[in-house]
């Protein structure tokens, strides 16, 4: 397993950014698998950092296991949205010009069927949305917990640092909102099937801060019945559920039986 921290030049925020990028190279897990190699996006949440989730979630453990490469942006508090009054545009960063700029740097498959985009919370927010919008890049979306009704979190209920402003900061209107592909259930629902990425969706059902919007997109993708993979048991808003939710959504993205562990370990080392 390689971990490389990258710093370079973005285009689309017009700053120096900083990357974590982790490479499944050393076959710890018993095998070497060969490059080019699947590749997960992985958004942080709100007010979190690259640094934070490769700290307290097994992520490296899971790229070497799984045999898959794993880019972490440093996050930022806009919901991964191009915000053209704040010249910064968040979406365009993580949904092509990561992408691009990381596929000249590294051996990742350019292949839409090895290219995945995950998040937590807000970040997986930004998953749904930039999987979305960024359809014909990703073939599969992780959202963890996802904060997946920024109008319900924001106006409607808003917690602590949430505002009314900050929801038009961003979106424009409710009805631009919802008009602008920016409501998960709205473009989840109503996309032609064969353009539809993947998705793996899960909550804890103690997380305050989303359940309720989780479910309430869980329903309705049922009721819409588009295919997804749902995970809801007890949990809260915090990476102990994420952790214990983390095989099973790696397993997801790599198409490795969930409880197999990995496809790389020898028979003989399995337990």
């Amino acid at each position: 397993m390689a971990y490389i921290e990258l710093q370079y030049k973005s285009m689309a925020l017009m700053r120096g950014v900083n990357v974590t990028v982790i490479l499944p190279t050393d076959g710890m897990a018993g095998a070497v698998p060969e490059p080019p190699y699947k590749t997960l996006y992985m958004l942080p949440g709100y007010s979190a950092t690259a640094l934070e989730l490769v700290t307290y979630l097994g992520l490296r453990a899971q790229a070497e296991l799984k045999g898959i490469a794993i880019v972490i942006p440093d996050g930022e508090n806009l919901f991964y949205q191009d915000v053209t009054q704040l010249h910064t545009f968040y979406s365009t960063y993580v949904g092509k010009e990561l992408v691009e700029m990381t596929r000249k740097m590294f051996p990742l498959s350019e292949k839409r069927e090895d290219t995945y985009i995950g998040g937590i919370s807000m970040g997986g927010y930004g998953a749904l949305y930039n999987g979305m919008k960024y359809r014909d890049t990703f073939s599969k979306v992780a959202a963890f917990s996802p904060a997946c009704d920024p109008y319900l979190m924001l106006v409607k209920e808003p917690g602590p640092g949430f505002s009314r402003e900050q929801f038009t900061a961003l979106f424009g209107s409710k009805e631009a909102y919802l008009a602008g592909g920016c409501d998960p259930k709205t473009a989840w629902c109503e996309c032609p099937a064969q353009k539809r990425p993947a998705l793996f969706l899960c909550s804890g059902t103690e997380d305050r801060a989303v359940y309720k919007a989780v479910a309430q997109l869980e329903a309705a993708l049922k009721a819409a019945g588009v295919p997804h993979t749902y995970i809801e048991e007890p949990g809260d808003h915090d990476f102990y559920f994420w952790e214990g939710v983390l095989d099973r959504a790696f397993s997801f993205l790599t198409d490795i039986a969930p409880g197999t562990r990995d496809k790389l370990i020898c028979p003989d080392r399995m337990e």
